[in-house]
């Protein structure tokens, strides 16, 4: 998903208090694995409040997974050559029979913590463990609710703006070469979309019914955006259907690059679908949805 400098930059200072948070809960609890809790902080890290928390589920729940598999390879005194990747490959199976597939990766690397770290007992290097991946998903949690729950509304709407960009660039490619051209608009669509989806989720939750519209909103462009590249997309499978040739709509590639002005004169057969796609164009340029204007 593209993103600004301005939300890169946004990225890398909460990742960086994401850290600092950490390490003064690691101070403050004893935990003596601050890379650990450190990195599972920055995993946490997340545009959006609820996607954190379940992050930091997955994070916890895997990490308890790798560790009862971790503990039996070593309980079970396996050498290290057959413990290891034993112990990997029942925590990444137990991770998804558990349906926190994105835990997985930290099972798999609690299980080799286990086994290639170990400390006194098998029981305090799990212990050990545990505290630093729920120090780590505390501050990364923390960091969401402070930070991305107070900027949604500028989050979002740089990165609805960035994928707009990149969707009005890709029309005139999609309308000459059909959907495979306009393949990474819908991707990039349906990422965001799915991320306004879960902010709706939280808000709903927190009763932030301001933001909650203005993400909604969000959604409304984001979904004429979508039928707008499907709209390019059938023009030019018309004229290809019909053997319409390159030279006669050339004008009309042009302005559905820069739709600006009226459209230009085109074969009867693509004059309706060409006016869909200066309806769509002019419902997004006034920004409105349910008759009022949000998009400013």
């Amino acid at each position: 998903m593209p993103q600004s400098t301005k939300d890169l930059a946004f990225l890398a200072v909460k990742a960086a208090l994401a850290c600092l948070a950490a390490m003064l809960l690691d101070r403050l609890v004893g935990n003596p694995d601050s890379v650990s809790s450190t990195f599972v902080a920055v995993l946490c890290v997340s545009p959006i409040v609820l996607a954190g928390i379940r992050q930091a589920w997955s994070q916890l729940v895997g990490s308890i997974l790798g560790g009862i598999w971790g503990a039996l390879a070593l309980q079970a005194d396996l050498p290290t050559q057959a413990g290891v990747p034993l112990a990997v490959g029942l925590a990444i199976l137990t991770a998804h029979a558990a349906r926190v597939p994105s835990g997985y990766p930290i099972a798999a690397f609690t299980a080799l913590y286990l086994i290639l770290v170990p400390r006194a007992t098998p029981l305090d290097t799990f212990g050990v463990r545990l505290l630093a991946v729920s120090s780590g998903a505390v501050a990364g949690f923390a960091v969401n609710l402070l930070v991305s729950g107070i900027f949604y509304r500028n989050i979002f709407r740089d990165r609805t703006k960035l994928v707009g960009q990149r969707v009005y660039e890709l029309l005139p490619a999609a309308a000459r070469q059909g959907p495979d051209a306009a393949e990474c608009g819908f991707a990039l669509l349906a990422a965001v979309q799915g991320d306004l989806a879960q902010a709706l989720e939280e808000l709903r939750w927190r009763r932030a019914w301001a933001t909650h519209a203005a993400i909604r909103e969000m959604l409304w462009r984001l979904e004429h955006l979508r039928f707008l590249l499907h709209l390019a997309c059938n023009f030019g499978y018309i004229a290809r259907e019909n053997d319409i040739e390159g030279s006669e709509i050339a004008a009309a590639l042009a302005w559905i690059r820069e739709p600006t002005g009226p459209p230009p004169s085109v074969p009867p057969l693509l004059q309706e679908p060409l006016r869909r796609i200066e309806k769509t164009v002019e419902d997004l340029e006034q920004g409105t949805a349910h008759g009022r204007a949000f998009w400013k």
